[in-house]
């Protein structure tokens, strides 16, 4: 039988903490400078990671650790443009990547997502939207009301 758990009003609160049986780990480029890999420690840790990507050209990738080597998890990736932030979030299964290039709205569902190609308007998302998207999406809630992705699939 499926037992239900009922949470009091006074302890629902955003859940931001990362799942802990999927750890995470993040590097970044910024000002020119390459970080190499480090554990995410917690939701609020991601939160001040893409914080930290403020200067155009400047990025952070985040993923279940060891994708390189296991092949099997889920990434997201987020970068600033200068006048915004373009974010793509990947599935990767058995050698083939599901990557969606995230914006707003319906638009964003058919603005394109060419490797190395240019981001649409609607993929230019403020620094709040890339952060909103990034903290669902590794918290494994899927991307939030509002947004849409235009996907491309590669192995």
């Amino acid at each position: 039988m499926l037992e239900t758990i009922t949470r009091l009003e006074t302890s629902l609160e955003l859940m931001l903490e990362l799942q802990p049986e999927e750890c995470l780990e993040w590097k970044a480029e910024v000002n020119g400078r390459y970080t190499g890999w480090h554990n995410v420690e917690s939701a609020s840790h991601l939160v001040a990671l893409i914080h930290g990507v403020s200067n155009a050209g400047d990025w952070l990738v985040v993923q279940t650790r060891a994708l390189d080597y296991q092949h099997f998890g889920r990434y997201a990736q987020v970068m600033s443009t200068g006048s915004g932030y373009h974010v793509e979030v990947a599935v990767v299964s058995s050698g083939v990547t599901n990557n969606w290039r995230v914006g707003l709205g319906l638009q964003a569902d058919d603005a394109g997502n060419e490797p190395r190609a240019g981001v649409a308007p609607s993929q230019n998302l403020s620094l709040a939207e890339a952060s909103d998207v990034m903290v669902s999406w590794l918290n494994g809630h899927g991307l939030p009301l509002g947004y849409g992705a235009a996907l491309h699939v590669h192995s």
